[in-house]
């Protein structure tokens, strides 16, 4: 048993490795060569690639959950405000490939769909939590929660090519200039 969970672990790890270094949709064949495992045996540990990506998906769940789940938002608003996107930024530059991975299968993956559902759920809940004024600015609350989403961060960085920084103070900015309103 001791060895079946090493051989789970080192796919599992293959998958995450693959997608991180930019193979987005790894195959089977693939994982289990830079796992140095047989390939049928991907498929002895795992029913299916789906079950694969879902258990690469609660790894990276397990990584991000401490920085969307922080309890506590000291300060003025500038503050929390900044406290905010500095820690989706982080959060968001950790995934980036991981969630580039699932929109290659989001259409097909209902475990995907309500991960994604999820994530936005929390993403929601942390954002009111740390700027309980958003709920005297509903006008504004779509606008922050996209701005302050992952998708928003990708456009920022992945379509309009701005760094981490540039994207980190445009989102500040705008979100600054929403609730000052």
């Amino acid at each position: 048993m001791a060895r079946s969970r090493v051989t789970r672990g080192k796919i599992v790890a293959a998958l995450l490795d693959l997608i991180r270094d930019g193979n987005l949709s790894p195959t089977s064949e693939e994982v289990a060569q830079y796992a140095n495992v047989g390939g049928r045996t991907v498929f002895r540990h795992f029913q299916d690639m789906e079950s694969l990506f879902e258990e690469m998906n609660a790894r990276v769940r397990f990584l991000v959950e401490p920085l969307l789940t922080q309890g506590t938002w000291d300060g003025t608003l500038p503050q929390r405000i900044e406290q905010l996107v500095t820690a989706r930024a982080a959060t968001f530059e950790q995934i980036t490939a991981y969630y580039l991975s699932g929109e290659t299968r989001l259409h097909t993956s209902p475990t995907l769909q309500r991960a994604r559902a999820q994530f936005a759920a929390q993403q929601r809940r942390q954002l009111r939590a740390c700027l309980p004024e958003i709920g005297a600015h509903p006008e504004a609350l779509a606008a922050i929660e996209l701005l302050t989403s992952m998708e928003g961060w990708l456009r920022l960085r992945r379509t309009q090519d701005l760094s981490a920084e540039q994207s980190q103070q445009a989102i500040l900015a705008a979100v600054d200039r929403l609730l000052a309103s």
